[in-house]
């Protein structure tokens, strides 16, 4: 990404603002439906056909709600940015600053929005209107390492050296290269006379960016702050300090312990404590008992995950061989035990799809920026993944029930996941 123009001169901050093709960094979802496969002739067309087709139909209208309706809009809001970013880049700030709040009238979640008309404010030097935009922008995208870069530079210019520093640290804490944010820290540190620490953080900047367009100012600036470190008085020795000198006779190496006088009693060390986190509290002693217990908890909780997975590969294993479904050993298999439970259920090979649909959740939390309803719409697709799997795992639990012979009633104990072991036990074991 390449920065706006310096506007004021050398010592202006390092911004990153859009690329100039406008094109702004925004993920398409796409909805995969897998082909309509025909029910098994072991369930009835009139009921397990209706309800798959009313699920998929369900999920359908959603998707298209979601994913198709905010097409327009998201193109309008690309090609406003784009204006407003060659605004921005031709010194019109003014213009940019409408076009900007045009774009967030319309999209008012939108981080990069309110990060450029931030930078707009800042261009314009009205610091407290770039400051509020830029706190929007962060709380929006709390990882968004250019907006603190922005606002770093926003403190700066309003002499609040610190907290220009803790926003250009956590600028490299979500992104370590970014030369932009070692070089305002450089501005920052010499500006309070920390010569060295400066020149150092000017270094960095050339190390990332070695093609630097301003790389022969940058070089001399960091010759000069490494002249004037040389030229600072080192720290005095504090009042009442022993000027450190070579060891005397006798005296203890550098980090050994030192050894008791004669006739001092020897104190045993102390038994291991846990640390209450407490300031000015010692650690709590820890009995030896305790400690053996904790570390038997520690060990059976390793176990019992392991014990739960043979138990329930088993028990599919089990039921697919006494319901005569074909490959039962793909119970013992990730993933492909679900493929044997939609079997064993006798439902269609679609219908495995249905589990994994809380995968989209990330895919559908990054259309929340451009939700003409204010998030409405990304609220309802979300709640609309979850329960689809769930009603998949419900009505394949009774499947899997009624393929045993069994009532309803273990069914729905099979799909509660405290009875869930009860249940996969007597299905497995039962005659």
């Amino acid at each position: 990404m390449k920065n706006l123009p310096l506007t004021e001169g050398h010592s202006a901050s390092k911004r990153v603002a859009a690329p100039e093709d406008g094109t702004l960094a925004r993920r398409n979802a796409e909805a995969l439906v897998h082909p309509w496969r025909a029910e098994s002739a072991a369930e009835s067309p009139n009921s397990a056909r209706g309800i798959g087709f009313c699920l998929l139909a369900l999920l359908l209208a959603v998707l298209s709600v979601v994913f198709v309706m905010p097409f327009p809009a998201v193109a309008q809001v690309s090609q406003e940015l784009e204006l407003g970013l060659e605004s921005h880049k031709a010194g019109k700030h003014k213009d940019a600053v409408e076009i900007y709040t045009e774009v967030l009238r319309k999209t008012p979640q939108s981080a990069e929005a309110l990060n450029w008309r931030g930078m707009a404010y800042d261009d314009l030097n009205q610091l407290d209107e770039a400051l509020a935009d830029l706190n929007k922008a962060i709380d929006l995208s709390p990882k968004y390492a250019d907006a603190y870069n922005n606002r770093g530079e926003v403190y700066r210019k309003k002499k609040k050296f610190d907290q220009a520093l803790a926003d250009f640290r956590r600028a490299l804490e979500h992104d370590k290269n970014f030369p932009e944010a070692h070089y305002n820290m450089g501005l920052v540190l010499e500006a309070q006379k920390k010569s060295g620490v400066a020149a150092r953080s000017f270094s960095e900047y050339l190390r990332l960016k070695p093609n630097a367009e301003d790389k022969e100012q940058v070089q001399a600036k960091i010759e000069a702050l490494q002249r004037a470190a040389a030229r600072e008085p080192k720290p005095a020795t504090p009042p009442g300090a022993v000027p450190a000198g070579p060891p005397k006779a006798g005296d203890a190496a550098p980090g050994a312990k030192p050894l008791p006088r004669p006739g001092t009693p020897v104190v045993p060390p102390a038994p291991p404590g846990m640390d209450t986190g407490i300031p000015g509290m010692p650690s709590l002693p820890i009995p030896p008992e305790l400690a053996f217990l904790v570390a038997s908890l520690g060990i059976v909780s390793m176990i019992l995950p392991l014990v739960g997975y043979l138990f329930t590969s088993v028990m599919l294993f089990l039921i697919a061989k006494k319901t005569a479904t074909a490959l039962p050993w793909l119970a013992f298999i990730p993933i492909a035990n679900l493929y044997l439970m939609v079997q064993i259920a006798g439902k269609p090979i679609w219908w495995l799809g249905l589990f994994f649909l809380p995968i989209l959740s990330p895919v559908v939390a990054l259309l929340a920026t451009v939700d003409p309803t204010g998030g409405t719409i990304v609220g309802v697709l979300g709640l609309a993944l979850a329960l689809g799997s769930l009603v998949a795992w419900f009505f394949i639990s009774l499947g899997i029930a009624a393929a045993r012979g069994k009532s309803t009633l273990w069914g729905v104990l099979l799909f509660i996941p405290c009875t869930s072991p009860i249940a996969l036990g007597y299905l497995g074991l039962s005659k």
